[in-house]
């Protein structure tokens, strides 16, 4: 990503045109509908720099970005994730399910490097959703490019399916609208 930016301000402006007002927009007290806005202000370089200190390294680019342009983001049912946390939500997963020996016990005995990289990446993670439906949004920060860029995996955890973690590469992340084709996909995707 270093050769040219994403514009999130006009991505997710684009998004907020195209999904807002929303069905399920709040009542205020006098009964009428009031707009659910799905992102928030920014954050500013002080509140970016404090979770990189809480967290003890540095975000990638692209995220860094993203969080300057809206602290969090509700994504409403997409992908089963509701809530992409802020700045001052965001925490390490640390496996709390025990994923590591699951994936670790199908390695074999000449894994692909994709594979050894995803047994690891529970254990390493950066979580990134607040709110969702046993599904996870996770940047890992031990399969990233030359830019520092991280690798985005998807995990339905409600599947019931060990396989169905999708890894966007870290080379070739970029967010993508709900009537695009994603392309750069390194993963099973059921």
């Amino acid at each position: 990503m270093s050769s040219e930016s994403f514009n999130w301000q006009e991505f997710l402006g684009r998004w907020q045109e195209e999904w807002v007002p929303r069905a399920d927009a709040d009542e205020d007290e006098d009964g009428e509908q009031t707009l659910v806005r799905p992102g928030r202000p920014g954050a500013d370089e002080a509140a970016i720099a404090a979770a990189e200190e809480r967290l003890g390294r540095r975000l990638p680019p692209s995220y860094r970005q993203f969080l300057a342009v809206s602290d969090g983001w509700h994504v409403d049912q997409t992908a089963g994730v509701y809530q992409l946390g802020g700045a001052a939500e965001i925490g390490w997963f640390q496996d709390p399910y025990d994923m590591t020996p699951l994936y670790e016990e199908n390695l074999g005995d000449n894994p692909r490097e994709e594979d050894v990289l995803l047994a690891g990446m529970w254990q390493r993670a950066l979580r990134l959703e607040t709110d969702s439906d046993m599904s996870y949004a996770l940047l890992d920060p031990g399969d990233s490019d030359q830019d520092g860029e991280w690798a985005l995996y998807v995990y339905k955890g409600w599947s019931g399916d060990c396989r169905t973690v999708t890894r966007r590469s870290a080379r070739t992340w970029r967010p993508c609208t709900a009537t695009s084709t994603p392309t750069g996909w390194d993963g099973p995707t059921s």
